[in-house]
């Protein structure tokens, strides 16, 4: 029998995958069932956006903990991307003050902006990473989002006209970087997510319905399941909140939805493992934590 609140289902089946807790208490958050090792920055932003997810749904959740345990990854002005390392990723920081917009101390993603904005390199773009030489869709465009939705239009647009100009397709989708002259064309739903949210928060919403359109019309049937879900909650997200783009996207969520159910949960671990399902690096709790925010997406909608 299926259950009336499969969101609450796969959070539970998280913990007992990945949660763990240290002899002085502490939560330790591991890449999943067979892994000891922490999980990296751009996972625990999954699983703290799934849990800001499930608390605006009513669920208890442990926010003050994922909170303390993300703290623990600040290495200065940003966060690195894993523990005992000072490698900072600007995409990383971008995402986490986006969700820390959502958090009980938002008062936190201001304090990250300058740090990404620091990634901006004086050709336009904002780096990958510090110390790299490629400019992403992923790091550019999440940046603009932040920086927009702090207030911060100018430097948002300034990052979108560069994106613009430089990585937007005439079909209106973005490819995934650029590095020298050298452009990966491959198209990802969260490059076109982060642009979509952007757009929107800048007014551009000609353009961004552009893009939602063209990326609807890409990410269906096997593309779609193909694709890795940490991606796809942030395409979602962006969708959602787009008034043209509302009605498709919560009507291809719900096949998408209705596909995990049916054929990507395992029922043994309550995790979302089967069916061929796309994954990121076949880590198990990013996948997971990304399939909750679906899961209450969907049920917010």
């Amino acid at each position: 029998m299926a259950s009336d609140h499969p969101e609450h289902d796969a959070w539970d089946a998280l913990v007992r995958s990945a949660f763990r807790r240290t002899w002085r208490g502490r939560l330790r958050v591991t890449d999943g069932p067979r892994r000891r090792r922490q999980a990296a920055l751009w996972g625990l932003v999954h699983v703290l956006w799934a849990a800001t997810d499930l608390r605006d749904l009513g669920f208890e959740v442990p926010l003050g903990d994922l909170i303390d345990l993300v703290k623990t990854f600040r290495r200065g002005a940003g966060f690195a991307a894993k523990p005992r390392t000072r490698r900072r990723y600007f995409d990383d920081n971008a995402w986490l003050g986006l969700v820390w917009l959502a958090l009980p101390e938002p008062e936190l993603a201001r304090e990250l902006l300058p740090f990404v904005q620091t990634g901006e390199d004086p050709s336009g773009g904002i780096l990958w990473v510090e110390g790299g030489t490629s400019r992403n869709t992923c790091s550019t465009a999440s940046a603009a989002w932040l920086a927009s939705s702090l207030g911060d239009d100018a430097f948002a647009l300034r990052a979108m006209e560069w994106l613009d100009a430089t990585l937007r397709g005439p079909d209106g989708l973005y490819a995934d970087r650029i590095d020298g002259a050298s452009v990966d064309p491959k198209v990802f739903s969260y490059n076109q997510g982060a642009s979509i949210a952007a757009l929107r928060m800048l007014g551009r919403t000609e353009q961004a319905d552009a893009t939602a359109r063209s990326s609807l019309a890409l990410f269906r049937a096997e593309r779609l399941w193909q694709e890795p879900p940490p991606f796809l909650a942030i395409w979602f997200r962006a969708l959602l909140a787009l008034p043209a783009a509302r009605s498709g996207a919560s009507s291809l969520m719900a096949s998408y939805v209705e596909r995990l159910l049916g054929e990507a949960l395992d029922p043994g671990t309550g995790l979302f493992t089967r069916g061929g399902l796309g994954s990121y690096d076949r880590t198990t709790t990013i996948d997971q934590a990304a399939i909750i925010q679906i899961l209450a997406m969907r049920r917010g909608i």
